[in-house]
């Protein structure tokens, strides 16, 4: 999969971490004053409500992104 910023269709960036969380999906905006870095603006469980939130932040004109986290570390 690849990223595409400010696309209002939402791309996802795949990521595959070890662990044992439920998969769900992160839309991230991008930090105005820090352009490579991402700031979390929710966890969705599915891929359909982080779509609607990227759809909603591109209209005013936010960069962001959605993140499929297949599975996220926990701490020991």
């Amino acid at each position: 999969m690849s990223e595409h910023d400010g696309n209002a269709g939402g791309s996802v960036l795949g990521v595959a971490c070890p662990g044992g969380m439920a998969r769900q999906y992160r839309v991230q905006e991008r930090d105005e004053l820090m352009p490579h870095l991402w700031r979390l603006v929710g966890s969705y469980r599915h891929a359909s409500q982080a779509h609607a939130v990227v759809e909603q932040l591109a209209k005013t004109g936010t960069t962001c992104r959605v993140v499929d986290c297949k599975a996220l570390p926990t701490p020991a």
